[in-house]
């Protein structure tokens, strides 16, 4: 293993002397003394541990490791020039691809149209594949990278999995239930009330914290749900809540087809955050083009986990 110490510095000075093969013509090329060159090359031999220069009055002339390294370097050189170069490109990014996963019944529709039809227009080469997942699934498919982003609720990041988020914007739970539920009738609702209803849920194996969060929200107002059913998805679920087997907490802005079919009544107190999530380690380039599009479109400064 390269030790720590050698820098791209003494790098450039071997490639000199390496190219020359002469320590005087190295060290004018690079403008600096023949005795500092011997002493860097000297130094790199020492933290190596290696010799990589037979040299005598008359001749330098490479070993067998010195000719290896030549090769390794300069072929590394050569990915970082490029590299460098592929970094100053206006378009950087935009010949590539994007995967984005979304809540299923997350109402995308106040912020997504605009911002996708932005960034199709500013980045064409970009392609844009769009995808709708259930809580368990949407995670699962970023941590092994199959979407590079997802747009969830906040109580889904898990700290620990180097995931980086931005909020897209604040939104609250709600109470919903069938519009034929003896309680819809009512001008406002406290959780306080629901203390003898049927619950109808998402399970805490789809989503554990969101599971638990309820749970503790109920406790809060005194009661523990009387849950009669856990959902494996969002979807089961509001069919459940509009045959009127029971009535759940969601997001305010759940995407419900049939709203007429159904009653939501806000919660105030109970704040959350639509976000935006990929993974740390996720180097595809596109991700910081289409956050800061979305961060520029939603006007909400980005936070990190």
């Amino acid at each position: 293993m390269i030790s720590k110490h050698i820098n791209m510095l003494q790098i450039d000075y071997f490639l000199a002397v390496a190219q020359y093969l002469n320590f005087t013509e190295a060290a004018k090329s690079l403008y600096i003394s023949q005795p500092s060159l011997s002493k860097q090359i000297a130094q790199m031999e020492k933290e190596i541990g290696t010799q990589l220069l037979l040299r005598n009055k008359r001749t330098v002339r490479l070993t067998p490791a010195g000719t290896v390294l030549l090769k390794e370097l300069t072929e590394i050189k050569h990915k970082i020039e490029s590299a460098i170069e592929k970094a100053r490109k206006p378009d950087i990014g935009e010949e590539s691809s994007i995967t984005i996963g979304f809540l299923e019944v997350l109402n995308t529709g106040t912020f997504l149209p605009k911002v996708i039809n932005d960034f199709k227009q500013r980045y064409p080469g970009v392609t844009i594949v769009l995808e709708r997942h259930s809580f368990k699934v949407l995670r699962e498919k970023l941590i092994n990278g199959s979407l590079d982003v997802i747009f969830t609720l906040s109580f889904e990041v898990n700290d620990s999995l180097g995931i980086l988020y931005d909020t897209v914007y604040e939104t609250w739970g709600s109470i919903v239930m069938s519009a034929s539920h003896p309680l819809a009738n009512c001008e406002e609702l406290s959780l306080s009330d629901l203390k003898d209803e049927k619950f109808v849920m998402i399970s805490r194996d789809e989503s554990p914290k969101g599971f638990d969060s309820i749970i503790g929200l109920c406790r809060k107002y005194g009661f523990t749900p009387n849950i009669v059913k856990q959902l494996p998805n969002a979807e089961s679920l509001l069919m459940c809540i509009e045959s009127g087997l029971g009535i759940s907490l969601l997001d305010y802005n759940v995407r419900i087809h049939n709203s007429d079919r159904f009653k939501m009544f806000k919660i105030e107190e109970d704040l959350m955050n639509v976000i935006m999530a990929w993974k740390k380690d996720n180097l595809n380039p596109s991700i910081s083009l289409l956050t800061t599009s979305v961060l520029k479109e939603t006007r909400i400064e980005e936070t990190y986990s």
